[in-house]
């Protein structure tokens, strides 16, 4: 594929369009690429394991994923994984085009598995939340669901969601709180990718640019009277 915007060429494999290369990556970004990579294989009972003790994983992911406002319009989920949200947002009437943009190579190859096996109309792409692949003001609905807390620059991926969304469009992040982000950080350091990695796993309000509106944060995932999780919404002004 030729892009004549940058003037360069991207390959297309097995229907994703790969937009970095896992050489090119550096940090964060490069250590945790390859450390999903070489995870994808378990994420799915992995998932499943997380949020069995929190009423399961339609309820954990529905949680989230009722906040969006679908109104049949282009829909952007940046770190798309293997694409375990899709099976909800398929069953919203409201829900149209949907784009996935993910770090991991291994990841998407089993998403784009799964929206073949489904027929589901899904565009996937290999690339950076940092640098987004597509235009300004592109999409109606733009969400983020576990991973920032592992991003290389946090304030650039939102950012970027910002940029890309379309203006009024309300912007989704969630992720674990940070006491269970500071334990999978622990857990993932005994792997050789991510050794030696400091990961900040604050809420990035602090992130969001003043200019927004409608800011809000709120607990998610709640377990034995404490939330595990934490979901950042606000609205791109229009």
């Amino acid at each position: 594929m030729f892009c004549s915007h940058c003037e360069r060429s991207y390959i297309i494999k097995n229907g994703i369009v790969h937009f970095i290369d896992l050489q090119e990556l550096e940090g964060l970004n490069q250590r945790f690429a390859r450390f999903y990579n070489r995870f994808s294989r378990f994420e799915t009972i992995f998932d499943w394991l997380s949020f069995l003790p929190m009423g399961g994983e339609r309820k954990a992911r529905t949680e989230i994923l009722h906040r969006l406002e679908l109104n049949n319009g282009r829909v952007l989920e940046v770190s798309i994984g293997s694409g375990a949200n899709l099976p909800y947002l398929f069953e919203s009437p409201k829900v149209g085009d949907i784009y996935g943009l993910d770090i991991s190579a291994a990841q998407l190859t089993n998403c784009h598995r799964l929206v073949t096996t489904r027929g589901w109309p899904v565009d996937l792409f290999l690339g950076k939340a940092e640098e987004l692949p597509f235009k300004s003001d592109s999409f109606d609905s733009v969400f983020h669901i576990g991973g920032i807390n592992f991003f290389s620059e946090k304030k650039k991926a939102i950012d970027e969601m910002i940029r890309v969304a379309r203006p009024g469009t309300k912007i989704v992040i969630a992720d674990e709180s940070e006491q269970v982000a500071r334990n999978v950080a622990r857990l993932l350091r005994l792997s050789r990718s991510t050794r030696d990695n400091k990961v900040d796993t604050s809420v990035p309000v602090h992130l969001v640019p003043e200019t927004m509106k409608e800011v809000l944060v709120d607990g998610i995932w709640k377990m034995h009277g404490r939330y595990h999780g934490y979901c950042l919404e606000f609205r791109k002004p229009g």
